[in-house]
């Protein structure tokens, strides 16, 4: 029973890592890819705060998960008042684990 609970366990840890390393390599494709649509500066950052990623699952064959993610930038108009600018980009996970670019909103 023991080895039984180790195991379930262990298989739910790894499940786990797993979905947060997915999640991970979607933000720093999405990061990438604003960064080169809005021309903005190479040592523009971005925080948790301004990006915020979700997980759909998927009903089309051979697309295992779609995940979504938004990115809101700040940013000053001639006036100096203060402007939000909300991206959306969604990616598609295939079933042999690679990313693609779905739509950028």
């Amino acid at each position: 029973m023991k080895r039984f609970a180790i195991l379930l366990f262990s298989t739910l840890l790894f499940a786990c890592a797993s979905d947060k390393k997915d999640t991970e390599t979607v933000r720093d494709m999405a990061v990438q890819e604003v960064k080169k649509q809005m021309n903005l500066p190479e040592g523009t950052t971005f925080n948790n705060e301004n990006i915020k990623v979700t997980e759909e699952t998927s009903d089309a064959e051979g697309i295992e998960t779609i995940y979504v993610v938004k990115i809101s930038i700040k940013s000053q108009d001639q006036d100096g008042n203060e402007m939000v600018k909300t991206n959306t980009l969604r990616y598609e996970k295939a079933d042999d684990d690679t990313y693609k670019l779905a739509s950028f909103d």
